[in-house]
């Protein structure tokens, strides 16, 4: 990337603020506080204040945190470590045509916590014509829902605002670039903080208790009004502050509700929502809550964590002829610069098989070096399964000990939740007909080192079925048929959403599933 000028002009401003302004993607974690180290960049030359006062020199690599840097009247000049990224577009839900459907063209997206992810579709035969996907531009105010909240809180909703519908239009502009028959339609689904930053409204009073959304039922816009190239724009409807329209979509899409047997949704990122379908001998209830996760399984609060980027270590496992050697593969087969959600898994999974790890989490060395030093016990091979020319730098990638704890709050949360939901209707696991694996780290999870880490239960894996990205096939589906909006709508309706923490066993079953 070339390097970035910052002006005189900018004297004053954090650092990552003035890059955000400017449209630069710079990732902050922590959400601004200094703690996840992700927002470093490269100093040219010129000088930095610290965040609270006094002067902030580079470290030894000549490198400062972008959230912990105010600009300078002197100017400065800097460049930014790569970090591009896209989003999951894929899924393997496929929508019957419908004779006679809706007429002319129109663009599904999906705005995760993440990443954004698009389709431009014929709506009368629902043929998807071209996928694109992005990193979510908000990430350098954080990287969950709550650091975006707390943002909106201290006046940034119209930057957040205009940061991803600027980007939505970018990805509109580049369809019609590509195909002549412009797109009249935008169908949105996405968690309810997300649909309200993108909808100019606060989402504030979902960040504390009683957590009470503005709106959770469909919205019709006009495209201009949010500067977007489209004529009209649908907001597709939520079920609650932490159960949005990528969860009512995906239990569209899955056809759960169809099935005599209970069946269960479960969507694994930033946080893990969780939908029960009790069957027809159960009531045919949909009971949902959302476990809060935090955002370890998309690679933050993990020291070399990081999301589904180039060089992504997206794949672990052990070597046949030398257990205690792990392999590793990487997104684009590029070289390591970090560790991504389903490589963690792996990872996890791999290390209590070796012992590293024991039941407890415990680690004895306190850290595990996978790749560059010291005593790195890894080998990057290519997903094929060849091995690859050694690259001659390579960071020091590592799983500490505080990791392993943050693997162990998301994935108990999870788990618990489930076990919750079950526990609420009365229902085993062995009940379970079905259980649909949504998401980009979803679709990615080896469900076997799910299941050995206790992040899924440990059933037949016949009962898996991994969906992808069934947020955004379920705005595909309002596309091309009138009717899923309203059947979207009549799921939200009935989704009867429990808040975790005030269930009386849950807290038991956190601290017992910290376990592996």
């Amino acid at each position: 990337m070339a390097n970035i000028h910052i002006p005189p002009g900018a004297a004053g401003v954090r650092l990552v603020e003035w890059l955000a302004s400017q449209d630069y993607e710079v990732p902050a974690d922590c959400g601004g506080r200094g703690t996840c180290g992700k927002c470093r960049v490269n100093v040219i030359s010129g000088r930095f204040l610290r965040y609270g006062g006094g002067e902030y020199p580079p470290d030894e690599r000549g490198q400062i945190l972008a959230c912990r840097a105010v600009c300078s009247p002197e100017g400065a000049e800097i460049s930014l470590p790569g970090s591009g990224g896209s989003g999951l577009t894929s899924h393997t839900v496929r929508q019957a045509a419908k004779a006679g459907g809706e007429a002319g063209y129109g663009v599904a997206l999906d705005i995760g916590t993440t990443t954004l992810a698009a389709s431009l579709l014929n709506r009368a035969t629902g043929e998807v014509l071209a996928t694109r996907s992005c990193l979510n531009p908000q990430r350098s105010y954080g990287a969950d829902v709550i650091s975006r909240i707390v943002a909106c809180k201290e006046g940034r909703l119209g930057e957040l605002c205009r940061l991803v519908r600027e980007r939505v239009a970018e990805i509109i502009h580049a369809f019609s670039s590509e195909y002549p028959d412009k797109p009249e339609y935008l169908s949105v689904a996405g968690n309810t903080t997300m649909l309200h930053i993108f909808c100019g409204i606060s989402p504030e009073g979902i960040g504390t208790y009683p957590f009470t959304p503005a709106f959770t039922e469909r919205r019709d816009f006009d495209g201009a009004s949010f500067g977007l190239p489209v004529s009209q724009v649908t907001v597709l409807p939520s079920a609650a502050a932490y159960i949005g329209s990528d969860i009512t979509g995906g239990v569209y899409v899955s056809h759960m509700t169809r099935q005599s047997r209970p069946s269960v949704l479960m969507d694994i990122g930033t946080n893990g929502e969780i939908v029960l379908y009790t069957g027809s001998a159960g009531g045919m209830r949909l009971i949902a809550a959302s476990a809060a996760a935090g955002p370890a399984l998309e690679g933050a609060n993990i020291s070399c964590g990081t999301g589904g980027i180039p060089g992504a270590i997206c794949r672990v496992g052990s070597s046949k002829d030398t257990p205690q050697i792990l392999t590793y593969s990487t997104i684009g087969d590029l070289p390591p610069v970090g560790i991504s959600g389903s490589g963690l898994v792996d990872l996890v999974a791999a290390l209590l098989d070796m012992g590293v790890i024991d039941e407890t989490g415990y680690m004895e060395d306190g850290s595990f070096s996978l790749c560059g030093a010291p005593q790195a016990r890894g080998r990057q091979v290519s997903g094929a399964g060849g091995r690859l020319p050694r690259f001659e730098k390579i960071p020091h990638i590592e799983l500490a000990q505080r990791d392993v704890r943050e693997f162990q709050l998301a994935k108990s949360a999870i788990f618990s939740g489930l076990t919750s939901l079950l526990e609420q209707a009365g229902i085993s696991i062995e009940d379970i007909e079905k259980i649909y694996i949504a998401g980009g780290l979803g679709y990615y999870l080896d469900t076997r080192n799910a299941v050995r880490t206790r992040l899924l239960p440990g059933v037949d894996s016949e009962k898996f079925c991994v969906l992808g990205n069934t947020s955004l096939a379920g705005a595909e589906a309002c596309l091309s048929d009138s009717a899923a909006l309203e059947q979207i709508a009549d799921i939200a309706r009935r989704c009867e959403v429990l808040d975790l923490n005030t269930l009386p066993h849950f807290s038991e079953l956190f601290m017992e599933n910290m376990s592996f």
